[in-house]
């Protein structure tokens, strides 16, 4: 028989961990994100419409950190983005698009850059001349621009990285009414 020992360590477990659900498939809708596994191979469709997406699907890279990082931003623009490089998490995907929206992207992109050039050459007239008033007028053609351009170009854009799920905006209601329901935590 074996006397009670006071200073013997517990031999009950102290954490279990809750078991994992493995779902099937890549891809899931939750609501209006979409939710994928890493280096995920969307169907081949446009993720915007629905329609049958133009070949060859490109794999591309999304970054992500968390936004309490913007807060940085009021300290100094720099140490931001040193710290957002060194903290971000990344994620391959590869996301189709129709022709229609590929050549919306392409418009974005045109628009973003046709604007940083507009507005930089009119800062830089607005700077040799005696219009100083063209000065602000390029830099605001410039930042609107870049914004229209970005926000027409952009594919997914990604609201949570984790370690096996990524959750991403930016994809159309037929898309995600053909995938099925995403059950799980993040």
């Amino acid at each position: 028989m074996t006397a009670f020992n006071p200073y013997q360590a517990p031999k009950a477990p102290l954490y279990v961990a809750p078991t994992r659900v493995e779902l099937e498939g890549d891809c899931w809708r939750d609501g209006a994100m979409l939710v994928v596994r890493a280096e995920c191979r969307l169907p081949e469709r446009c993720i915007k419409c629905n329609a049958p997406a133009a070949t060859p699907i490109k794999h591309r890279r999304y970054y992500w950190h968390n936004p309490a990082w913007y807060l940085l931003i009021l300290l100094n623009l720099l140490i931001y983005l040193l710290v957002a490089v060194a903290v971000r998490k990344n994620t391959r995907v590869s996301a189709g698009l129709c022709e229609r929206h590929i050549q919306r992207r392409r418009l974005g992109l045109g628009v973003a850059w046709g604007g940083v050039f507009a507005g930089l050459g009119l800062m830089f007239y607005g700077a040799g001349s005696e219009q100083g008033w063209l000065i602000g007028v390029g830099v605001i053609a410039l930042l609107g621009a870049l914004i229209g351009g970005v926000a027409m170009a952009r594919i997914l854009v990604p609201s949570h990285i984790g370690p096996v799920y990524t959750r991403f905006k930016g994809c159309g209601s037929e898309f995600l009414a053909t995938l099925p329901t995403y059950i799980g935590g993040r």
